[in-house]
């Protein structure tokens, strides 16, 4: 509780102003033109009570550290024109620094009035950052945000400082990480050249507020100028079509000039934001430990499934996932087996919002829909003229058919929230660019091409040719419901990466469920990010 007592207050108001005057004392050095910039930095330096007033114990060491492997030369404070010269470099550097999937918010400074020796200490401190985080990264395994930095690597950190161009300093930068990752480093290069290129505008509007197509074409008029996409808002309809479809294809969006609800989305959203969630994907996949040998990867905001087999791509399958009211959830888990021609038991809210409004109205919509009504307890089949509508005591499967809801194939694995990977009747969706319209599972495109790439490589332990791939078509022919154990489970990673590369190209993937945009939320928060407090 603060004291309200007034001589105590006072005593705290001339303590502070007396501390303030001594440490004014004591910096008074600075200011002294007989002495070198070296001299002023080896006698900062050598000051506990000048240098712990300023910075952490993590941050004194890394500087006195670096400016002894100099022999206290400054980082920047050079003669005139060199510091000029290589002050813009760094400078640009830093207000790039998203080009390296690095946040702008751990190189923030509380005070910007500070000595030329202070801030050249700071801005050491703000590249050592930089090279911390892209050695290291800045989340950690939760996807918070590090209490504290990794320590980054002294001789990366000198050699970084000692460029003189922007090109050698970004490309030396780019080079740290993990970039024996082959998926890290061809984001990491993708990300970079898009952040060199492009204007980093910070400004996100609300989508809200384009709802008719006149707003809709100004906006992506005015937004593409801004983002670097149009020299001018007034150009030519075929330069803006072609911005138009270039900035579409780079959001994962469709290839038609339609400025949907999703481009609006899109549009709307800041570079910088994207640019964010470029450096959550870096992170995600620096925290990987995927095994490719054998694998089913799915990443939900770009609406595929991979199969990798021997530590090599066998497949790739559109797939469509959860409404955004429904969202697929994120997991690991195992391929368990293959069921030809599966049952589907709908879930009690699908049942309690969906069929049971259609059924009151007309008794016949579940034998039209091949549905069958059973008791919890006793399974056996109801009659639907029987039975209290308005009861929760009872379950609905459908039957095994083209007709169902899941299609002629399934594929099952373990987890706590009932879903899985399967087939659809509903094939058209595979042609939208965002494919968010299930309940929750994952619809699969041409899923009995994808059972037979399982089963090419599940023959370990079965005897010779007893399951070869083309079992499943033999199956699907029969019309039967069958399951298929799989000798050898698949592991398989349900993520959520928005940004991602696709091709030669950068895409930033809607944040369909913005998952990264709540992730993104603790960077308000300064108190959770170590800063240089001078």
């Amino acid at each position: 509780m603060i004291s309200r007592n007034p001589l105590l207050l006072f005593f705290c108001f001339l303590l502070a102003i007396s501390c303030g005057r001594q440490q004014e004392r004591e910096k008074n050095f600075l200011n002294d033109p007989s002495l070198s910039n070296e001299v002023k930095l080896e006698r900062y330096l050598e000051s506990d009570s000048l240098m712990r007033r300023a910075f952490s114990e993590e941050d004194i060491t890394i500087l006195r550290t670096y400016y002894k492997n100099r022999d206290f030369q400054p980082f920047l404070l050079e003669d005139a024109s060199s510091k000029s010269q290589r002050d813009s470099i760094f400078t640009l550097l830093f207000n790039r620094s998203l080009a390296f999937g690095i946040p702008q918010e751990y190189l923030a400074v509380k005070n910007t009035t500070m000595h030329a020796i202070e801030s050249d200490m700071t801005k050491v401190l703000m590249l050592a950052r930089m090279v911390a985080i892209r050695e290291h990264g800045f989340l950690d395994t939760s996807g918070r945000i590090k209490s504290k930095l990794a320590e980054p690597s002294m001789d990366q950190l000198l050699k970084l400082s000692q460029c003189q161009s922007l090109e050698q300093a970004g490309s030396m930068l780019q080079s740290m990480g993990p970039m024996n990752n082959a998926s890290f480093r061809n984001l990491s290069e993708k990300i970079y050249a898009f952040g060199m290129k492009y204007p980093h505008d910070t400004l996100t509007l609300k989508t809200k507020d384009y709802s008719n197509e006149a707003q809709r074409t100004q906006l992506a008029k005015s937004v593409l100028k801004n983002k670097g996409y149009l020299k001018q808002e007034n150009s030519s309809v075929q330069t803006f079509e072609t911005a138009l479809l270039n900035f579409k294809l780079q959001n994962g969006l469709d290839s038609t000039l339609e400025i949907n609800d999703y481009t609006v989305e899109a549009l709307c959203e800041s570079t910088h934001h994207k640019l964010m969630r470029a450096a959550l994907s870096l992170e995600k996949i620096r925290q990987s430990k995927l095994d490719f040998r054998r694998l089913v990867l799915i990443n939900l905001p770009e609406y595929c499934l991979y199969f990798y087999a021997n530590d090599s791509l066998k497949a790739k399958h559109r797939i469509v996932i959860g409404k955004r009211s429904n969202e697929t959830p994120e997991l690991s888990s195992a391929i368990s087996s293959i069921v030809i021609f599966p049952s589907w038991k709908v879930p009690a809210s699908i049942i309690k919002k969906e069929i049971m409004p259609d059924v009151r109205k007309n008794k016949n919509y579940l034998a039209k829909h091949h549905y069958v009504i059973r008791g919890y307890k006793d399974t056996n089949r109801l009659d639907v003229n029987t039975i209290n509508l308005n009861s929760n005591g009872y379950s609905i499967v459908q039957t095994p058919g083209r007709w169902n809801s899941l299609g002629i194939i399934k594929f099952e694995f373990n987890n706590s929230h009932s879903v899985y990977v399967h087939d659809t009747p509903q094939k058209g969706l595979f042609n939208r660019a965002v494919r968010s319209f299930s309940h929750g599972c994952m619809r699969c495109e041409f899923p009995t091409e994808l059972g037979k790439h399982f089963l090419t490589y599940d023959q370990q332990g079965r005897e010779e040719n007893s399951m070869p791939s083309s079992t499943i078509d033999s199956l699907v022919n029969k019309g039967k419901h069958q399951v298929i154990a799989l000798k050898i489970k698949i592991p398989i990673s349900v993520c959520y990466q928005t940004v991602s590369t696709l091709r030669d190209r950068l895409v930033f993937y809607i944040d369909i469920y913005h998952r990264d945009s709540k992730s993104l939320e603790q960077f308000r928060n300064p108190n959770r990010i170590p800063l240089t407090t001078l």
